[in-house]
């Protein structure tokens, strides 16, 4: 920065050159939501974010509702040792505590997004497996199964053409109701650092909020993202509600 000064008898009159200005701003000061301590735009942070938190949520759940339903299918129809094995296994993952089993497979395996969303799925498909396995016994006896044994159906025949036709309304309904349950897994273990560095997720912008002093007192920073995972968590659970009194005909209300 110069300074040029005009004739001394008169007014003082200054001409000035700044080479160079780097102001730094955060707060509501810039952007449609603001800005973080960093500098960076909150609401691009949130469009991108969106994208991961569900690519996760619905991989996530896609994942878990395949491995149940294919779990459920055959330990529910062919029965026997087989049952027994499969829904000891469920039993015994089921007792496990997701979180923690969560944080110590990221440790070892990475926290990559591909990473979150196996692990995710794998560890969420033993609820979804038994309700599968359930119906499956009780359509198991029906009669049109017997009659399809009768003409000589194999069973992954009566399997694909029969019984999986019956229970594709709990799909749906699992599915819609999984979705949630992996967003809020994939927020938590961003919220406590186990995120992949280079993608941004709604629970990587907490994670960064909290690493803030008095971080939490940001609420241009901490509310968008808490909103848009509560919001996105509603909708679907209310989705599944809505797939469950159109699919399931005991619920459906005729008007």
């Amino acid at each position: 920065m110069s300074f040029k000064d005009a004739t001394p008898n008169k007014d003082v009159k200054s001409t000035v050159w700044i080479d160079d200005i780097n102001l730094k701003t955060y707060g509501t000061a810039s952007g449609l939501l603001g800005t973080d301590q960093f500098g960076r735009d909150i609401f691009s942070q949130l469009v991108y974010g969106s994208r991961v938190s569900l690519f996760v949520g619905l991989l996530s759940a896609v994942l878990s509702v395949v491995i149940g339903l294919a779990i459920g299918l055959l330990a529910g129809y062919i029965g026997g040792l087989s049952d027994e094995i499969l829904m000891r296994s469920t039993d015994a993952l089921l007792v496990l505590p997701g979180l923690p089993l969560l944080l110590v497979l990221i440790a070892v395996l990475g926290s990559s997004i591909f990473n979150l969303i196996l692990l995710i799925g794998v560890l969420g498909w033993m609820g979804f497996a038994r309700v599968v396995r359930s119906q499956v016994l009780s359509l198991k006896e029906r009669p049109f199964i017997e009659s399809a044994k009768a003409v000589g159906a194999g069973k992954f025949y009566i399997i694909l053409h029969h019984i999986l036709p019956n229970v594709v309304s709990l799909v749906y309904i699992t599915l819609a109701s999984a979705v949630p349950g992996a967003i809020l897994s994939e927020a938590a273990l961003s919220w406590l650092g186990l995120y992949d560095p280079s993608v941004m997720s709604w629970g990587r912008m907490l994670h960064d909020v909290q690493q803030q002093p008095r971080g939490f007192e940001m609420l241009w920073w901490m509310l968008p993202p808490g909103l848009c995972i509560a919001a996105v968590s509603v909708s679907f659970i209310l989705l599944g509600y809505a797939l469950d009194e159109i699919l399931n005909p005991r619920l459906r209300v005729r008007r």
